[in-house]
């Protein structure tokens, strides 16, 4: 076989067929869902979360989340102690929204939450207080990496 300008131009077109065809495969192998499904009316309610997390600043300390081997801890401010409260913990992972998880506020009588560490995946979570005290809302939130 001959090997002429013709052949060349041929096989560069061929080559480049099957890169964009291998592309689009890829592409549309890939996940592509929004992280938050409702980012539209959630901006529009953004300065309702900003005065939340102004009404933590009022607390006399703010909730703390620490992580270890077998438990994410989280100690809530004394100032709850006694209140009647409603509220959730949202586990919230920004990477895949299957692991998103949902967890009732509760505590002891030490003030503290513990959530076993078999229900988080290796990565980023945001970890998302939301809570009801008297009347008043609140809102607190931490990054945390888990290994």
């Amino acid at each position: 076989m001959k090997f002429n300008w013709g052949t060349g131009i041929f096989l560069v077109i061929v080559i480049f067929m099957a890169a964009c065809a291998a592309f689009f495969i890829f592409a549309n192998r890939q996940d592509n869902t929004l992280v938050e499904s409702d980012y539209y009316a959630k901006g529009l309610k953004y300065e309702e979360v900003l005065q939340k997390i102004r009404n933590v600043e009022t607390l006399h300390e703010v909730p703390v989340i620490q992580l270890g081997k077998e438990s994410l801890t989280i100690k809530y401010p004394i100032d709850l102690k006694g209140k009647t409260i409603n509220g959730m913990v949202y586990l919230y992972r920004p990477s895949d929204k299957t692991l998103d998880q949902f967890i009732p506020l509760a505590f002891d009588t030490l003030m503290m939450q513990q959530i076993p560490s078999v229900v988080l995946r290796k990565g980023k979570y945001v970890i998302k207080l939301d809570w009801t005290m008297n009347g008043k809302s609140y809102y607190f939130e931490k990054d945390i990496f888990f290994e």
